[in-house]
């Protein structure tokens, strides 16, 4: 069976992204909160090119 994850921690799997991942990724790029220490939220356009 091959592994899906790229490596693991003992709480965390990492995996490549998937197109499903752009929506709630750009969310969260998108919210005040969760953005508050970085210079701005970004648009989906700016989230999206973190995958390429």
């Amino acid at each position: 069976m091959e592994n899906k994850y790229q490596f693991e921690t003992e709480r965390l799997g990492f995996r490549q992204w998937k197109e499903e991942d752009k929506i709630p990724f750009a969310k969260m790029n998108a919210n005040t909160k969760v953005m508050k220490y970085f210079p701005n939220i970004l648009s989906r356009e700016q989230s999206d090119e973190f995958d390429s």
